[in-house]
This record gives structure tokens, sequence and C-alpha cells, in this order.
């Protein structure tokens, strides 16, 4: 699924300039869009000492203009490769906080930003010690997680070994490579109840602007996969302006700075607070697709502007909607076939449909593998949020896709 890194490329491109990727290789589906490669290690840590030795040989011989990345891993080493060059989003203290969970908490609540609370946790006695003070319900997942992989829900003290237990077996390096960074570090927090969005923007040149919110919705399988995002977000006037107020303060507080955020906050009935800060735009196609299909800003040549240090303005006054929604499998097997593809891609409204799981593929649910039972997704587009998302569940429902 790489459509939303081609979407990058391509926006890039069409604003004039070359691409250089920095990274161990160039993926194939990559080439039509890049001119150049250096072939560096940026993970783990200790290898970025050479690839920023490399980095400055290539900008002493044709210099780089800036750094930019729309993905978790690359947050950091972009951070750290725009500071080592002098170019623009050189913050790379705040990449580092907004990438690590638990360190983003403190960060946060030093800084007076509502959050949930939130303890450190590497050992079984750190965890004890955190339930007995935070309390159940609460969410423990790793501090280097990202895309909602790797958090459990625990809803009482008898559930308090297992999820031990499950994170470190299915949320560690050598379950996944994915859970490689801050491996075996973990973060307990209150559970929050209430209304999920994101708030979607962009910050250069210390200008922190905002294109708007997006709502978020999660399954309820105890493992919070997000299977709906759907922009602009529902809110009431107050309510955007809180989700608004509370995220342009997390980004401040971190000193981001050259680059696109996607804060995530769940308004309670007890107010706001941030569930995490991203220092990269939203996934899930929301920065890619979502906002500028519902007439939005385009998010990625504004996160490239502020990678070049240029002047952003953003706050696009919708004219639609917009949504995209995952067909999540109800339980593991094979795929054995597809049927309603053609008809799903008629219905009214929609944009795209994409096949995650083809015939042949296995399918594993959480905590075995938490994204391998994304079957498909659809994204539409509507009037208004509400006929976006109604076309979008309508579109799925008329996909059978039979596992056994």
């Amino acid at each position: 699924m790489y459509e939303q890194k081609i979407s990058a490329f391509r926006t890039a491109k069409r604003l004039g300039h070359r691409i250089t990727v920095v990274g161990p290789e160039l993926p194939e589906w990559a080439m039509p869009y890049v001119d150049g490669l250096v072939k560096v290690e940026t993970h783990p840590a200790a290898e970025m000492a050479v690839a920023l030795d490399e980095l400055r040989r290539c900008h002493a011989i044709d210099a780089f203009d800036g750094v930019v990345t729309f993905w978790d891993h690359g947050v950091t080493p972009a951070a750290e490769m725009a500071e080592a060059l002098g170019l623009p989003g050189g913050g790379a203290h705040g990449a580092r906080t907004a990438r690590n969970k638990a360190a983003m908490r403190e960060a946060l609540a030093a800084a007076g930003v509502p959050c949930p609370a939130a303890a450190r946790v590497t050992g079984w006695r750190e965890l004890e010690a955190a339930a007995e003070r935070i309390g159940y319900p609460a969410i423990y997942k790793p501090t280097g997680g990202a895309g909602s992989a790797g958090i459990f829900r625990v809803d009482s003290a008898d559930q308090l070994r297992a999820a031990y237990d499950e994170g470190a077996t299915f949320a560690a390096p050598d379950a996944d490579a994915f859970f490689a960074y801050f491996p075996h570090e973990f973060v307990y927090e209150e559970y929050l109840r209430g209304h999920e969005v994101s708030v979607e923007g962009v910050v250069s040149a210390g200008d922190i602007q905002i294109s708007g919110a997006t709502d978020k919705v999660v399954a309820a399988d105890g493992y919070f996969t997000e299977y709906q995002n759907s922009f602009p977000a529902r809110l009431g006037e107050d309510g955007l302006r809180e989700a608004v107020d509370i995220a342009t303060r997390a980004v401040a507080a971190l000193g981001l700075d050259g680059v696109g955020f996607h804060v995530e906050v769940m308004l309670t009935d007890t107010g706001g607070k941030v569930i995490e800060v991203n220092a990269r735009l939203g996934g899930g196609f929301i920065a890619s697709h979502l906002v500028p299909l519902a007439g939005g800003d385009d998010l990625l040549a504004a996160a490239v502007d502020a990678a070049l240090g240029r002047p952003v303005h953003l706050g696009a006054v919708p004219d639609g909607g917009s949504c995209n929604r995952y067909l999540l499998a109800g339980g593991p097997g094979t795929v054995r076939a597809w049927e309603g593809l053609e008809e799903a891609r008629r219905c009214p409204g929609v944009v795209e449909l994409g096949v995650l799981k083809h015939v042949g593929d296995q399918v594993l649910l959480p905590p075995e593998n938490f994204f391998a039972h994304q079957l498909a997704h659809v994204i539409t587009r509507g009037a208004d949020a509400d006929e976006a998302i109604a076309r979008a569940e309508h579109a799925l429902s008329v996909l059978r896709c039979r596992i056994d």
C-alpha cells in the first residue's frame, strides 16, 4: 500500500523539486519520482553518525534545500539531518521527544498541556507501581509505537500480568522490527472516554498553522485498531476551538518546527486531553486524500514548503466531506476469493478502493499481528462528512472476502 507515499513524491515533483531519498535502498515503486539516493542506514541510532557524515559530503557537492518525512520512523532522522546540515526544521530534540510517547507525556505535562495521567514502564515492578497510582481502566503501549500498533487495554488488576506478557511477546523487536524503536519500553496511562479527533497542521519558522480536525473511530477489539477517519470532524465551534487550542499548545511545548503535525486529542466531559503528538502529517490517507478531497488545504505541499522554511498559510474552508474506512477481518485464515470489488468501486462517492489482502495472503488478528487483519479500504467523498461516511459504509457492505 504505497499510494500515500506516492502522493507525497508526486506533490514534491509538482512543486518543481528534485528528490533525493536517504535510506538503505530505493524501492521500485519510488523510482519514477526520485532523482537520487544517498545509500545509508539511519536506524539503529548508532548508524546516524555515519549517515550524517555522508550527507555532509553530498551537501558540500550539491546542496540540499530541506529534509521532509511523512512517516513516524523518519521523524527523528529527518530532524537530525536538517539540524546537522543547517537546514530549516532542525528541531531534533523536539522530534526525539515526540517519537517517544513517555518523553512526550512528560514534556507536555511540564508545560501544562492537559494529558492523561501516565508513567514510563520498563519492567514488571514499574508496571505494578504505575497501575497502583493511575488505576483502571488504562492503556499499555510501547513508547516507540505508531499506527495504533501494540496498544493493550487493561480494565482491572487481574488483566495486568496478561497485558505485560502480551506486550513483551507481541510488541517487541523480535516479534516485528516495527517495535525496534525504544525497545521493551512502554507507557501506562489513563484510559480516556470521549470524542476522539486529530488536529492537522503545519509549523514553519515558528508559525503554527491549523488546517482542521478529523474524526477518528477505533474498533472495540481491545487493541484500538483505527478503522475510520473522516474530514472535517463533526464538532461544534466550541469543540473545534478547544481541540485546536490544545493541539497548538502541544506543538509549541515540544518546540516542533519545519514540519507537518498530527495531534490526537480526546474531548472528554472534563475537558480535552492530548493522546499524542506526531511530528509528521496524518496517515490513514488524512493528509494525502481526505483533507484535499473535502476542499481543504494541500497539506503535502504545505509540509514541503515548511521543510524549506517558506511561509505557510492554511485554513481553507471545506466544501464537502470525505472518509477513509477499512474492512477488517473477523477471524484469521487465508484469503480464498473476493466478491463485489467492481460493484463497490461503482458505488456513489467512491474515489478509491484498495485491496490490502490478495488471494493466498494470510490474515492474522491482533495481537499476533496489528495490521494483517486490514483487508481493504475505501475512500469516499460526499456533500458533507456524514454523507461520505455513509457512502464508505455502503461500499464496503457490498464486498465479500472469503477467508478459510
